[in-house]
């Protein structure tokens, strides 16, 4: 069992409270966001949204997997000396990204909105740049298991969005621009702030600049691929709903998505929290895989409560916070609750893999998962409407943790036999 004594005695439990703490102010503020702007928007507006803030999390993705965790995976390998400049070097590589989201965007933006309105693309556009960077320095203080930083920053993130959706409600503001600023202006201060604050902690090396190229490629390739293949797995249904159906079921589905992802920046904090604690246990394949069994009982425990909570309050909980406009939705509610469990409870499996530097593994096992949810949520979603898009999601989520799981034992299992 997952040995809270030891936890309680050590250094970890204050770390451990700090990440939860942030995350579930995390959780408080995604669903805020949720609610306040689908009860304040029309579904055509709230869909707009939907399609933004699925590409900011497209972006976001490629940026952890060239930047922010092999940062994570390789940091455990360098002198305090040399781990300044490879910090300096991922500083780097993010202004260099971001330069990179300023040529890219506009051609996602084409694609994803009929018109062209330049006062809405530059304001996506600081959106995204905005939140990449917040992000960046979250992922950065959570690698470098700074975490009460880190609970600080989310804290004051957290104070200003949740203030700014109070008075959209309590004025009912219909202006999606009110939102989108705010949380610009707050996400850039904060990067900023850490910024400035950081920028002399080391001299830039030019020498290293290739060497830690290849240390983060090495790590990166895989990662990258993997989270493309992710997005075209998780993040095409918006879109397949789009162009098969209605814009409304486009709001229906970010609504639904929602309630079930509430867990989702727990998951993503828990995960950022024992990647570090993982690695340095990566040479000893007995401590790692009795730390997955420990961590799985946990996450399993997680997605058996959030399924019994859609089952019971789904409904409810959609009609409570959006309103009589997304009512009568069915057995709809639960399905994705279903889908989220089934991530939920395979995650230790993935995040020891990461941690053994075997980042090649969900390369691999995203490829058939991606062209399951092309083809079959095509073909699902045109017969099935939005119930087609949670058939899709079920079957390519129990194919991928499954498999996970063959291949995270067929890994392991030599390796302890050895030991």
């Amino acid at each position: 069992m997952f040995n809270t004594q030891r936890l309680k005695e050590s250094k970890e439990l204050p770390k451990f409270l700090s990440v939860i703490i942030d995350q579930g102010f995390m959780s408080i503020t995604t669903l805020l966001t949720t609610v306040v702007l689908a009860r304040t928007y029309s579904k055509s507006s709230y869909a707009d949204l939907v399609l933004l803030f699925s590409i900011t999390l497209f972006i976001l993705g490629f940026q952890s997997a060239i930047i922010s965790k092999p940062y994570a995976i390789n940091l455990n390998d360098f002198t305090d000396k040399k781990s300044d400049s490879y910090f300096q070097f991922n500083i780097l590589l993010k202004i260099l990204f971001t330069a990179g989201i300023v040529l890219l965007f506009p051609l996602l933006y084409y694609f994803s909105y009929d018109g062209w309105d330049s006062s809405k693309f530059f304001l996506f556009l600081a959106y995204i740049i905005a939140h990449s960077s917040y992000f960046f320095v979250r992922e950065t203080l959570l690698s470098e298991r700074k975490t009460k930083q880190n609970l600080v920053y989310g804290l004051v993130c957290s104070f200003f969005l949740i203030t700014t959706l109070v008075v959209i409600l309590y004025f009912k503001l219909q202006d999606i621009r009110i939102f989108l600023i705010t949380a610009t202006v707050v996400y850039s201060i904060i990067a900023l702030f850490y910024g400035i604050q950081h920028f002399r902690r080391s001299q830039w090396v030019r020498d290293q600049s290739k060497d830690f190229w290849k240390i983060n490629w090495k790590v990166g390739k895989w990662l990258l691929g993997s989270n493309f293949l992710f997005h075209v797995s998780s993040s095409i249904y918006p879109w397949l709903l789009l162009y098969i159906t209605v814009k409304d079921d486009v709001a229906t589905f970010g609504v639904l998505m929602s309630i079930a992802s509430l867990v989702n920046p727990v998951l993503t904090a828990l995960s950022s929290y024992l990647l570090p604690v993982f690695v340095r246990m990566n040479r000893d394949y007995g401590r790692v895989n009795s730390a997955v069994n420990q961590w799985t009982l946990i996450f399993s425990g997680m997605g058996a409560l959030l399924v019994a909570i859609g089952y019971f309050l789904g409904q409810y909980i959609i009609t409570l916070f959006f309103g009589v406009k997304y009512d009568g939705l069915g057995f709809l509610v639960v399905y994705p609750f279903i889908v989220q469990a089934i991530n939920i409870s395979f995650q230790p499996f993935k995040i020891a893999l990461n941690a053994v530097k075997r980042t090649d593994v969900n390369f691999w096992i995203l490829i058939p998962r991606s062209m399951i949810s092309v083809g079959l949520g095509y073909i699902l979603i045109s017969k099935f409407g939005i119930s087609g898009v949670f058939y899709t999601m079920m079957v390519e989520n129990l194919f991928y943790q499954t498999f996970y799981y063959v291949l995270y034992k067929r890994i392991i299992t030599p390796k302890l036999a050895h030991e």
